[in-house]
């Protein structure tokens, strides 16, 4: 997880919420090729919602709920089944090594087609062409006038993308997908465990050195992390406030990637629910600028 070790750049932060610009820094832990497809195309989500459906034991949640004016139990062990995909396809003078620059044919798409069809594992798939692809770019970046301006119709590369039953399959489904000719690059996720779970996301300050850290500090230190608590659960739009330590959060972001995050230096957070999703701007308002927060985000 050395690709933690970095400055963090202009595509996000980890605190930007549920949405794939809030995964751009997580995201920089893999090969170049991921992060960009991932990124300039919204790969996450495109069908549905990240969480699906069902049930996954062995992971635990966290303790429970910062305790506050009303007692809630904490959130369910049951994490998200199932996972979400995206199989790109070769274009012409593609930098892939799997693509020898190269557009994938129409018999090798029709062949491709057919065999995620074919697939048990394979809940959903649908064909997004290169005019769809650019169209959910430019809507899901409509903020960032800069990267609009970089990416034109002709860079997006025409994709399958769809949902698979179980969350085991990921894996081995990215595996195989890869080594299909005419596929340039493939991803796959799992659920997202706090998606549904909180409105908002106040993500504290990491390690130095770290995309996690806040300028000219080391990590948020115990007391100013009650504090952040204390302020929080004063609010009177807070349901409940779940404190995520770290060692949760790397099990939270291992089963989204299906990969281990064992050595990642992921920051300490809390995820808030509220009465009413309205109230979000009140508790960012309440807790951005304390002491050891990086960042409070609508999630």
């Amino acid at each position: 997880m050395a690709a933690f070790e970095t400055e963090e750049s202009s595509l996000g932060s980890p605190g930007q919420g549920v949405r794939a610009g809030r995964w751009a820094g997580v995201r920089r832990a893999l090969p170049a090729s991921v992060v960009v497809a991932a990124v300039l195309l919204g790969a996450v989500g495109s069908i549905g919602s990240p969480l699906l459906e069902g049930t996954a034991r062995g992971v635990a949640a966290p303790d429970g709920p910062w305790p506050g004016n009303k007692e809630v139990s904490p959130p369910p062990d049951d994490w998200p089944q199932g996972g979400t995909f995206s199989v790109f396809l070769c274009q012409d003078q593609d930098p892939f090594e799997q693509c020898h620059s190269r557009a994938i044919t129409a018999n090798q798409r029709r062949a491709l087609e057919a065999r995620l069809r074919a697939m048990p594992e394979v809940a959903e798939v649908e064909f997004e062409s290169q005019e769809e692809a650019y169209a959910n770019f430019r809507e899901q970046n409509a903020d960032n006038k800069v990267l609009l301006s970089a990416i034109q119709l002709e860079d997006m590369p025409e994709s399958f993308r769809g949902r698979l039953h179980r969350w085991r399959d990921l894996a081995p489904f990215g595996s195989a997908m890869k080594k299909v000719p005419g596929v340039s690059n493939v991803i796959a996720f799992g659920g997202f465990f706090w998606q549904g779970r909180a409105d908002v996301v106040v993500s504290l300050c990491g390690r130095k050195g770290t995309i996690f850290a806040c300028k000219g500090r080391g990590p948020v230190t115990v007391r100013e992390r009650k504090a952040v608590g204390a302020r929080l659960i004063a609010l009177r739009e807070i349901e409940s406030v779940y404190f995520e330590d770290v060692a949760h959060a790397r099990r939270t972001w291992a089963y989204l990637w299906g990969e281990k995050f064992s050595d990642a230096p992921l920051p300490e957070s809390y995820h808030v629910k509220l009465a009413d999703p309205g109230g979000a701007p009140v508790v960012i308002d309440a807790v951005e600028g304390m002491a050891g927060v990086k960042s409070a985000e609508s999630a």
